[in-house]
Protein backbone atom coordinates (compact mmCIF):
# COMPACT_ATOMS: atom_id res chain seq x y z
CA UNK A 1 0.00 0.00 0.00
CA UNK A 2 1.15 3.64 -0.71
CA UNK A 3 2.37 5.24 1.67
CA UNK A 4 0.11 7.95 1.66
CA UNK A 5 -2.88 5.69 1.21
CA UNK A 6 -0.96 3.82 4.57
CA UNK A 7 -1.31 7.27 6.42
CA UNK A 8 -4.94 7.50 5.33
CA UNK A 9 -5.97 4.01 6.12
CA UNK A 10 -4.34 4.24 9.95
CA UNK A 11 -6.18 7.21 10.47
CA UNK A 12 -9.75 5.70 9.70
CA UNK A 13 -8.50 2.72 11.75
CA UNK A 14 -8.17 4.86 14.54
CA UNK A 15 -11.41 6.91 14.16
CA UNK A 16 -13.35 3.42 13.86
CA UNK A 17 -11.76 2.76 17.14
CA UNK A 18 -12.53 5.57 18.88
CA UNK A 19 -16.10 5.51 17.79
CA UNK A 20 -16.95 2.03 20.29
CA UNK A 21 -18.43 3.20 23.06
CA UNK A 22 -15.79 3.37 25.70
CA UNK A 23 -15.18 6.13 27.69
CA UNK A 24 -11.96 7.53 27.54
CA UNK A 25 -10.39 5.89 24.66
CA UNK A 26 -7.19 7.49 23.14
CA UNK A 27 -5.14 6.06 20.41
CA UNK A 28 -0.93 6.88 19.94
CA UNK A 29 0.64 6.23 16.48
CA UNK A 30 4.02 4.86 16.55
CA UNK A 31 6.26 3.33 13.38
CA UNK A 32 4.54 0.05 13.32
CA UNK A 33 1.71 -0.13 15.92
CA UNK A 34 -1.26 1.54 17.37
CA UNK A 35 -1.91 1.75 21.28
CA UNK A 36 -4.98 2.08 22.32
CA UNK A 37 -5.50 3.44 25.98
CA UNK A 38 -8.89 3.11 28.29
CA UNK A 39 -10.14 3.71 31.72
CA UNK A 40 -9.50 1.14 33.72
CA UNK A 41 -12.82 0.74 34.98
CA UNK A 42 -14.04 -0.48 31.99
CA UNK A 43 -12.08 -3.65 32.07
CA UNK A 44 -13.72 -5.08 35.37
CA UNK A 45 -16.55 -7.55 35.44
CA UNK A 46 -15.16 -9.46 32.11
CA UNK A 47 -16.22 -6.30 30.10
CA UNK A 48 -12.78 -6.82 28.44
CA UNK A 49 -13.56 -9.85 26.59
CA UNK A 50 -16.51 -7.17 25.13
CA UNK A 51 -14.15 -4.72 24.15
CA UNK A 52 -11.62 -7.29 22.22
CA UNK A 53 -14.42 -8.46 20.30
CA UNK A 54 -15.41 -5.30 19.03
CA UNK A 55 -11.52 -4.67 18.00
CA UNK A 56 -11.52 -8.14 16.30
CA UNK A 57 -14.16 -7.35 14.17
CA UNK A 58 -13.43 -3.68 13.60
CA UNK A 59 -9.62 -5.35 12.25
CA UNK A 60 -10.88 -7.52 10.24
CA UNK A 61 -13.10 -5.26 8.35
CA UNK A 62 -10.00 -3.14 7.92
CA UNK A 63 -8.12 -6.18 6.58
CA UNK A 64 -10.79 -6.72 3.74
CA UNK A 65 -11.07 -3.30 2.70
CA UNK A 66 -8.92 -2.25 -0.44
CA UNK A 67 -8.82 1.21 -0.27
CA UNK A 68 -9.92 3.83 2.60
CA UNK A 69 -8.51 7.01 1.45
CA UNK A 70 -11.22 8.56 -0.37
CA UNK A 71 -10.45 12.08 1.35
CA UNK A 72 -6.72 12.88 0.40
CA UNK A 73 -4.85 15.07 2.99
CA UNK A 74 -3.44 18.23 2.40
CA UNK A 75 -0.53 18.87 0.29
CA UNK A 76 2.08 21.66 2.04
CA UNK A 77 4.91 23.57 0.51
CA UNK A 78 7.59 24.22 2.99
CA UNK A 79 9.82 26.82 2.66
CA UNK A 80 13.86 25.89 3.89
CA UNK A 81 17.08 27.61 4.33
CA UNK A 82 19.13 25.24 3.55
CA UNK A 83 22.60 24.84 5.40
CA UNK A 84 24.04 27.71 7.86
CA UNK A 85 24.10 27.16 11.78
CA UNK A 86 20.26 25.66 11.42
CA UNK A 87 21.74 22.75 8.74
CA UNK A 88 25.35 22.04 10.37
CA UNK A 89 25.34 18.50 8.84
CA UNK A 90 24.62 19.42 5.43
CA UNK A 91 28.39 19.42 4.31
CA UNK A 92 28.97 15.57 6.45
CA UNK A 93 25.67 14.56 4.51
CA UNK A 94 27.35 15.78 1.28
CA UNK A 95 30.53 13.58 2.44
CA UNK A 96 28.97 10.74 2.85
CA UNK A 97 26.76 10.67 -0.08
CA UNK A 98 29.52 11.69 -2.59
CA UNK A 99 27.52 14.54 -3.45
CA UNK A 100 28.15 18.45 -3.40
CA UNK A 101 25.72 20.35 -0.54
CA UNK A 102 23.91 21.57 -4.06
CA UNK A 103 23.12 17.97 -4.63
CA UNK A 104 22.01 17.11 -1.85
CA UNK A 105 19.55 20.02 -1.12
CA UNK A 106 18.40 19.20 -4.72
CA UNK A 107 17.59 15.58 -3.88
CA UNK A 108 16.14 16.49 -0.85
CA UNK A 109 13.62 18.82 -2.78
CA UNK A 110 12.77 16.32 -4.97
CA UNK A 111 10.89 14.32 -3.20
CA UNK A 112 6.79 14.19 -2.20
CA UNK A 113 7.20 13.42 1.41
CA UNK A 114 3.89 11.75 3.40
CA UNK A 115 2.83 12.62 6.93
CA UNK A 116 2.54 8.60 8.79
CA UNK A 117 2.13 10.21 12.39
CA UNK A 118 2.72 12.72 14.77
CA UNK A 119 4.82 11.76 18.31
CA UNK A 120 7.79 12.87 20.03
CA UNK A 121 6.37 16.28 20.74
CA UNK A 122 3.50 18.06 19.77
CA UNK A 123 3.44 18.43 16.35
CA UNK A 124 6.27 16.75 15.51
CA UNK A 125 5.31 14.81 11.89
CA UNK A 126 7.61 11.70 10.75
CA UNK A 127 7.55 12.12 6.66
CA UNK A 128 8.13 9.16 4.75
CA UNK A 129 9.66 9.44 1.23
CA UNK A 130 13.44 10.63 2.47
CA UNK A 131 15.60 9.40 -0.81
CA UNK A 132 17.51 6.53 -0.23
CA UNK A 133 20.91 8.03 -0.51
CA UNK A 134 19.83 10.15 2.11
CA UNK A 135 18.92 7.57 4.50
CA UNK A 136 21.40 7.50 7.77
CA UNK A 137 20.92 6.18 11.12
CA UNK A 138 20.74 8.86 13.88
CA UNK A 139 24.22 10.42 15.44
CA UNK A 140 26.25 8.52 18.38
CA UNK A 141 25.24 11.40 20.50
CA UNK A 142 22.34 13.48 20.50
CA UNK A 143 22.84 17.59 20.37
CA UNK A 144 21.30 19.01 23.95
CA UNK A 145 20.08 21.62 22.02
CA UNK A 146 17.75 21.38 18.14
CA UNK A 147 16.27 25.08 17.43
CA UNK A 148 12.27 24.84 17.08
CA UNK A 149 12.10 25.04 12.77
CA UNK A 150 15.20 22.94 12.14
CA UNK A 151 14.48 21.02 9.50
CA UNK A 152 16.50 16.96 10.24
CA UNK A 153 16.66 13.32 8.81
CA UNK A 154 17.61 9.95 10.42
CA UNK A 155 16.92 6.53 9.21
CA UNK A 156 13.84 6.80 6.59
CA UNK A 157 12.38 9.95 8.45
CA UNK A 158 12.50 13.74 7.94
CA UNK A 159 10.74 16.50 10.24
CA UNK A 160 10.73 19.80 11.13
CA UNK A 161 11.51 20.12 15.20
CA UNK A 162 8.07 22.24 16.03
CA UNK A 163 9.78 22.83 19.94
CA UNK A 164 13.07 23.22 20.85
CA UNK A 165 14.47 20.08 22.24
CA UNK A 166 17.16 17.60 22.36
CA UNK A 167 17.88 15.68 19.66
CA UNK A 168 20.02 13.35 17.42
CA UNK A 169 18.65 13.61 13.60
CA UNK A 170 21.03 15.08 10.89
CA UNK A 171 19.92 19.06 10.47
CA UNK A 172 19.48 20.20 7.13
CA UNK A 173 18.18 24.26 7.48
CA UNK A 174 15.52 26.21 8.99
CA UNK A 175 11.70 26.37 8.28
CA UNK A 176 9.92 29.80 9.05
CA UNK A 177 6.99 28.09 9.23
CA UNK A 178 5.14 28.25 12.27
CA UNK A 179 4.39 23.77 12.52
CA UNK A 180 2.58 23.90 15.79
CA UNK A 181 0.18 26.89 17.51
CA UNK A 182 -1.16 25.81 21.12
CA UNK A 183 -3.71 28.95 20.39
CA UNK A 184 -4.87 27.94 17.15
CA UNK A 185 -8.83 26.86 17.35
CA UNK A 186 -9.15 27.31 13.23
CA UNK A 187 -10.26 24.09 11.69
CA UNK A 188 -6.76 23.55 10.73
CA UNK A 189 -6.22 22.58 14.67
CA UNK A 190 -2.92 23.08 16.59
CA UNK A 191 -0.64 21.33 14.35
CA UNK A 192 0.04 22.20 10.60
CA UNK A 193 0.43 18.47 9.44
CA UNK A 194 -1.87 15.93 9.24
CA UNK A 195 -1.40 11.59 8.92
CA UNK A 196 -2.12 11.29 5.37
CA UNK A 197 -1.19 14.65 4.38
CA UNK A 198 1.78 14.90 1.76
CA UNK A 199 4.74 17.58 2.27
CA UNK A 200 7.09 19.31 -0.89
CA UNK A 201 10.45 21.32 0.66
CA UNK A 202 11.39 24.16 -1.48
CA UNK A 203 14.49 26.02 -1.30
CA UNK A 204 14.33 29.25 0.06
CA UNK A 205 16.18 30.92 -2.62
CA UNK A 206 13.56 29.04 -5.49
CA UNK A 207 10.72 30.28 -3.70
Amino acid sequence: MPATELAVFRQELIQSIQALAWPACQCVQADQSITVLFASPILAAGKHEILLDQLHQILGQFGKATLLANTPGCHHHIVVNYGGVAGQDLAWLAGQTGLSPTEVIDLHCSAIYTVQFLGFLPGFAYLTGLPKPLHFSRRETPRSRVPAGTLAIAAHYCAVYPWESPGGWHLLGHVEQVLFDPERTDQQGQSLFKAGDTVQFIRADYA
